[in-house]
């Protein structure tokens, strides 16, 4: 439970923050849950348990942080799914939750019209109005 407490507080709490964008919820738990539960097949002689839980998410954050998708409660379910109880069915409930978190999020959230949510949904550098303004600069100017 704590990654969606973690999640909505994220979703209402901070709307503008980059970990709280739809990219980052969907692609970030894609990431930690996937490496999480690979990290189980890793035969217990090989890598305690204990350690396994401290390995996945510290090797989610990492790769959430390289592509540029943190998403903070995605490391916390990586320590979750990477406990050995869980299996690939409690990944994709993990994934549809958070997908399903977006839709009342959106609603609630655009009600008000001091907030807007999300501010992005996909690569956030290309769909800002100074990306289309700097395009248009390098136009020759016959055009």
């Amino acid at each position: 439970m704590g990654p969606f407490g973690a999640l909505v507080t994220l979703q209402y709490g901070l709307t503008a923050a980059p970990a709280s964008q739809p990219r980052n919820i969907i692609l970030g738990q894609c990431v930690a849950g996937a490496i999480s539960l690979i990290f189980t097949y890793v035969p217990t002689k090989v890598l305690k348990p204990w350690l396994r839980m401290a390995l996945a998410p510290a090797v989610s954050i990492g790769i959430m942080a390289r592509l540029g998708i943190v998403h903070p409660p995605a490391g916390a379910a990586a320590v979750a799914l990477s406990s050995g109880r869980y299996n690939w069915i409690y990944y994709f409930l993990f994934l549809l939750c958070n997908c399903l978190s977006l839709v009342p999020a959106i609603a609630i959230n655009n009600m008000s019209e001091k907030r807007q949510y999300p501010t992005y949904w996909g690569i956030p550098w290309c769909c800002s109005r100074s990306f289309f303004s700097k395009a248009k600069t390098h136009l020759p100017a016959n055009i």
